[in-house]
């Protein structure tokens, strides 16, 4: 029993560390974040410097953030089943809005933390030691961000993506605490303090404002999921000329209905066929049907459903049906 129950946990271990799950993208990411937060925070503190314990708790609030995108990941990989037909991709899409709102959250702290700093501004900040942890921040940020957009494009999961966005985002931003330590402490060398506070408190804001722009947009589209709307019009056009494609092979195209659920795309379309088609001839309409639909979009999960024709196109000296007159006709 003890090693079975040995061999499992290795097998589940397995899974967050091998390169060839997307589970190991989420788990570097997580690594990554807690060298962020426990550096930045603790450098933040003992410097009293208000930008990098933004940088710090930015980073902790990413940390619960992966350990969400984890195990949404993990979930929402599971194929769809009897208690959920349309899979478990909504996993996705709330760990996107809890995000969101865990940033706000930090804002919200970040403009209560300047108040005291305005009133007794720190001295002799050790601004060359924040340099150097914001320059290899700024790497360790990138490095990450470039590790989440290839397993996003592998795998096709939009938690990855987001994800990956995130660490780009923070990247650029880190690039301006870069800046911002620098000018930090030559104020400080010339001692003025005040300025230097100030500068400091601004540039922890204007962090948090530049962070919450990635989760803010994908939040609104997280919360559209979650309210099952359609695919968005470049995709729904998408979607539409691979049916016009393939017109030839039907009587007439009804509708078609969209929605997704994290990577996976459900497209459900509505056609008639001739009444005398063999299921054969239906099976090579829907197979050109699908095998468009899914080079266009690797994770869709299409469905073809058939309506009888009204047999009004049968006529005592031939068809107006298009496709008989088509096998009819010579081309």
């Amino acid at each position: 029993m003890q090693l079975e129950l040995m061999n499992t946990l290795r097998r589940r271990f397995a899974r967050y560390v091998s390169r060839d799950t997307p589970l190991h993208a989420s788990t570097m990411s997580l690594l990554a974040c807690i060298v962020l937060a426990t550096g930045s925070l603790l450098l933040g503190l003992a410097e009293r410097s208000l930008i990098m314990q933004t940088n710090g708790l930015i980073a902790l609030i990413d940390i619960g953030n992966s350990l969400l995108f984890i195990a949404a990941v993990e979930r929402s990989t599971r194929a769809p089943d009897l208690s959920f037909n349309y899979g478990y991709g909504k996993y996705e899409s709330l760990a996107v809005l809890i995000s969101a709102n865990l940033l706000i959250v930090v804002g919200i702290f970040t403009f209560i933390e300047v108040i005291p700093l305005l009133q007794q501004p720190p001295q002799d900040t050790n601004s060359w030691l924040l340099t150097v942890w914001a320059a290899a921040s700024f790497l360790i940020m990138r490095s990450t961000a470039r590790r989440l957009d290839r397993y996003s494009k592998r795998f096709h999961q939009p938690m990855l993506r987001y994800d990956a966005e995130l660490w780009r985002v923070d990247s650029i931003v880190e690039i301006g605490v870069v800046i911002a330590v620098i000018i930090d402490g030559l104020l400080q060398v010339f001692g003025m303090y005040n300025s230097a506070v100030i500068l400091d408190g601004l540039f922890a804001l204007a962090l948090v404002a530049v962070s919450l722009k990635v989760p803010l947009e994908h939040g609104r589209e997280a919360f559209r999921q979650l309210l099952d709307r359609t695919l968005p019009d470049r995709m729904q056009y998408e979607v539409l000329g691979v049916i016009a494609e393939n017109t030839k092979h039907m009587c007439e195209f009804k509708r078609v209905h969209t929605r997704q659920s994290g990577r996976d795309i459900f497209i459900e379309i509505d056609l008639v066929m001739p009444f005398d088609h063999t299921l054969e001839d239906l099976y090579n309409t829907e197979q050109k049907l699908v095998d468009g639909l899914r080079e266009k979009f690797p994770t869709a999960v299409p469905r073809v459903y058939v309506t009888p024709c009204d047999r009004r196109c049968k006529l005592p000296h031939g068809s107006t049906c298009p496709l008989k007159r088509q096998a009819i006709e010579p081309s």
